[in-house]
């Protein structure tokens, strides 16, 4: 027998469709339960006691609290739950809480016990109880998409911030090259200061706000390269291009004969008028190095910004996410191995002595203060006043995490988000729908001339690094 629960919402004869929200897609987004439009939306009880469980989380805590301010806000206004909470996403939507209809039919070799089998023996149930009704489950645990597959449940994944293959792989492209005429070149050059070097800028060209180009003469010879600046193209010297005395690095000379790419990402991480700059490059492009090197140089030599604020994801083997730990020792103390890439280029960066000597200026830099680090589920506490900040690994936090890193940006702050999308640790994302990613749509779609994008194609780090990334990538798609 199939335990029943009233649902009267069910009975009805509509052509709305039935959702079932698992955990990971509330999680993700707290307002799932607006995106469904004119169609019903249910929410399991369990799931609310995980959600519940998930209150005190370092990195998901703040969106736990927020689902359930927006359900008893909901609640409040609608006092007959049986009949449906009414949605108000301007399409009617209804909202139904679920206990019960856990089918007999059920495969008794899956643990009830285990929640994803619960929810799985539940809409079993409801399609039994409502055979008129289209009900899919939405997840973003591919194990459990299969699992509904193999149990006749339409199931989808949560695509409401999800971008296409083929409009994620356009972000991967090499830097552009435009070819000036004699007149043009003789117009860049015609003002005594370098750093007035310009071109005005011609819609033919098709460049985004802040893009980089590779400048080529009449002949087809590469002389310079040039930032796009709203009407005009600003000229800088790829040659004199450093941060911190780095210069663009070249790993393959076969292959490259220049890292435009690197040289756009220092010119514009050194931009005071760039106040976020968007990094997207697999490991080993230089990501980490630019980023911390333009810090360092914009607060301890120009003295642009007080302190830098050093910010990452914490990411552990939990289904659900956890925090940072329970451990002996502050914050601090527990992230700097969470921190290890920062870590390192700061102890490169601070190499200007030997032994003994180096790792005292190395930590008592750390103990100043000016260079702090902090965790994502932290920051809505945290004082980003005249600082220089930087996110790193953004593949591993949700969109609406960026959402609430951004918000808390002055005028007198810089970020730089970096991140590799092909990495992903945390159970909630995909490639698609991380806050890397999602940020990087969203300043395509909404530009600005303060923000700015850049992709780091060639790895420099190593030979035995680039064969590591070339080879096995290249026969893991051959496999598929």
């Amino acid at each position: 027998m199939t335990q029943k629960n009233n649902l009267p919402a069910l009975e009805e004869k509509d052509n709305r469709r039935v959702y079932i929200l698992d955990t990971n897609v509330l999680l993700h987004d707290p307002s799932a339960i607006f995106r469904f439009e004119e169609h019903i939306v249910i929410i399991a009880i369990s799931v609310l006691d995980e959600i519940d469980n998930k209150k005190k989380d370092y990195m998901i805590g703040a969106n736990s609290r927020e689902i359930s301010q927006k359900l008893e806000q909901l609640i409040s206004k609608d006092a007959n739950i049986e009949d449906g909470i009414s949605i108000p996403n301007g399409k009617n939507g209804l909202l139904l809480f679920l206990q019960g209809y856990v089918s007999s039919s059920f495969p008794p070799e899956l643990d009830l016990n285990y929640k994803d089998n619960t929810i799985l023996a539940q809409v079993l149930g409801l399609k039994e109880n409502f055979p008129h009704r289209q009900f899919i489950l939405v997840t973003k645990d591919r194990n459990l998409r299969i699992k509904s597959n193999a149990l006749g449940i339409r199931t989808e994944d949560y695509r409401h911030d999800k971008i296409s293959d083929e409009y994620l792989a356009s972000f991967f492209e090499d830097v552009k090259s435009i070819q000036l005429d004699e007149e043009e070149i003789n117009q860049i050059f015609s003002k005594r200061q370098a750093g007035e070097w310009e071109v005005p800028y011609r819609k033919r060209w098709k460049l985004r706000e802040n893009e980089g180009v590779a400048l080529i003469d009449p002949n087809g010879h590469f002389f310079g390269m040039g930032l796009r600046k709203t009407d005009r193209i600003k000229y800088f010297d790829y040659f004199a291009t450093k941060v911190l005395d780095t210069a663009p690095k070249v790993l393959d000379h076969t292959r490259y004969e220049y890292n435009y790419e690197q040289a756009v990402c220092m010119q514009q991480a050194l931009d005071d008028s760039i106040k976020v700059q968007i990094i997207i490059g697999r490991a080993g492009t230089g990501k980490t190095h630019i980023a911390m090197a333009a810090a360092l140089e914009k607060v301890f030599k120009e003295r642009k910004y007080d302190s830098i604020k050093l910010i990452k994801p914490v990411i552990t083997k939990s289904r659900l996410g956890e925090d940072i730990g329970f451990l002996p020792g502050s914050v601090k103390r527990k992230l700097i191995p969470k921190m290890r890439p920062f870590m390192d280029k700061l102890r490169l960066f601070t190499n200007s002595g030997s032994g003994d000597h180096h790792e005292e200026g190395y930590n008592k830099l750390l103990d100043s203060g000016v260079i702090e680090m902090l965790n994502l589920a932290d920051i809505r506490g945290a004082d980003l006043t005249n600082s220089f900040v930087i996110f790193d690994e953004a593949q591993n936090a949700n969109p609406f995490q960026m959402r609430t890193l951004g918000t808390r940006l002055g005028e007198d702050t810089k970020l730089i988000v970096l991140g590799d999308p092909t990495q992903i640790d945390s159970v909630y994302l995909d490639k698609y729908s991380n806050a890397l990613i999602n940020l990087y749509e969203s300043s395509l779609r909404n530009p600005e001339p303060y923000i700015a994008q850049i992709c780091l194609v060639q790895m420099v780090r190593s030979h035995v690094s680039r064969w590591f990334e070339n080879s096995l990538i290249s026969n893991h798609k051959q496999s598929d």
